[in-house]
């Protein structure tokens, strides 16, 4: 999904804010979340970095430390946020939740959540337009930079990180900077090779201390990747990816995609990726891969039908093996960012459902008016769908009101089951990191 808000980057990264709410449901932490705070090197993948230095710390925009802003602003720490603890075990867990709201990292955009070491790694446009990743705490102490000034992977945009469930690895999109942009006007070049559109984007693998990069793959010019993830077990990854490039009259304008599974292993501590297959469920344009259903047999995506758009896209499933594809969502709306709930009975996804907007077609009225959109849930055939969340809803207690309403993205659960770290839009630009909790 093209994440909009984020062309022109002159949005704060220090920064903390207040919302108006709607009373009593929604519960929001007050978080001052500065970007230059790092917590002391940790070596959380369990190595060191092989030339013995630390991942690349985070700098404020003026090359000042943590503790230099902190100075600075005439703080001695940064709070730790507050937020609750989820509740498991209901007979219906799902059916009427109050939402709770903390805002980890301020300008921070695609997540995952690692439940083996309870670290979130994001990525984050900086000062100079392109993107990178980092690693924080489930608290919002940033630990590290995983790709920024890094030798050994381009330096470009490098976002939409998914750990491996070991913890060893996380696999993103990084952009080959040696290849042709579109010629789009007013920075719309940059914008579509970020992470959210991927353009020119290949996959790629890195240690989880940063120390080591490998390529998986190779995209010519104005091709590009998208999400990336890994199976419940390590063994199998996925993308999203453009065969066709948007330049081309016949591709439209999303371009022509398809989903690639391959094999995967750890070698001798080497990342092996192999037994390549192409999939095209259901003959879609667009695909974007999703998740993996827990045992591994079946891929979760959402795609829109050929001459569509965004707000064409409907979420699926199909079968790995028999190639059967069950449609989940059918409702002519935004509907993506899909995934399965703990306990595998349930998946939550975004929609543009019940929210009242522009439904834009084409990519310059989606600058403008980017999607307002909520968070929904359905059980795992799509049936007895529901609102979720309220942000956008007048009418709800979990109301956000803001010009440009509010636009839910990329999402991962924590260990928890009941609280997921999210990608949130507020007004038309402007994203943040934030934890959502269901209690």
């Amino acid at each position: 999904m093209p994440d909009f808000g984020t062309l022109g980057s002159g949005a704060a990264i220090l920064t903390g804010f207040a919302l108006r709410l709607g009373a009593r449901r929604l519960t929001t932490a007050y978080v001052f979340v500065l970007a230059g705070m790092v917590a002391p090197y940790e070596s959380f993948a369990g190595s060191s970095a092989a030339n013995g230095t630390p991942p690349t710390p985070v700098v404020g925009v003026s090359g000042l430390a943590g503790s230099q802003w902190n100075e600075l602003l005439g703080l001695d720490d940064v709070p730790p946020p507050r937020w609750p603890s989820g509740r498991c075990g209901w007979s219906d867990p799902w059916s009427s939740p109050d939402v709770s709201l903390v805002v980890l990292n301020e300008h921070g955009g695609r997540v995952s959540w690692s439940h083996v070491l309870d670290l979130i790694a994001f990525d984050r446009t900086g000062w100079d337009g392109y993107t990178d990743i980092y690693i924080m705490h489930a608290d919002g102490r940033v630990v590290a930079g995983l790709t920024s000034g890094r030798n050994g992977v381009p330096q470009g945009h490098n976002g939409n990180p998914e750990w491996h469930p070991s913890g060893e690895l996380i696999v993103f999109q990084a952009q080959d900077t040696e290849l042709e942009l579109p010629p789009y006007p007013d920075g719309l070049d940059r914008f579509v090779a970020g992470p959210g559109v991927g353009v020119n984007n290949n996959i790629w693998l890195a240690s989880a201390d940063g120390s080591r990069f490998w390529q998986v793959t190779a995209v010519e010019a104005l091709h590009g990747t998208l999400h990336p993830h890994f199976s419940s077990d390590g063994s199998k990854l996925m993308w999203s990816q453009m065969i066709v490039p948007v330049t081309d009259p016949a591709a439209g304008r999303m371009g022509e995609w398809v989903i690639q599974l391959a094999d995967f292993a750890l070698v001798n501590d080497e990342p092996t990726v192999s037994n390549l297959h192409t999939l095209r469920p259901g003959g879609q344009q667009l695909y974007e891969t999703q998740e993996f259903s827990p045992d591994g047999n079946m891929i979760l995506f959402s795609a829109a039908p050929y001459g569509g758009y965004y707000y064409d896209m409907e979420n699926y499933l199909v079968d790995i093996d028999s190639g059967h594809v069950v449609q989940l969502t059918a409702n002519d709306e935004w509907d993506e960012q899909a995934h399965f709930t703990a306990d595998a009975e349930h998946i939550v996804w975004v929609s543009s459902e019940g929210i009242p907007q522009l439904r834009a077609r084409s990519l310059a009225e989606l600058i403008d008016n980017p999607p307002q959109l909520d968070y929904w849930i359905m059980n795992t055939d799509g049936s007895d769908q529901r609102r979720l969340t309220g942000f956008n809803d007048p009418s709800s207690h979990d109301h956000i009101e803001i010009e440009g309403g509010v636009g839910l993205g990329d999402f991962d659960f924590g260990p928890d089951g009941r609280t997921l770290v999210a990608k949130m839009r507020r007004g038309i630009s402007g994203e943040s990191t934030v934890l959502i909790t269901f209690d």
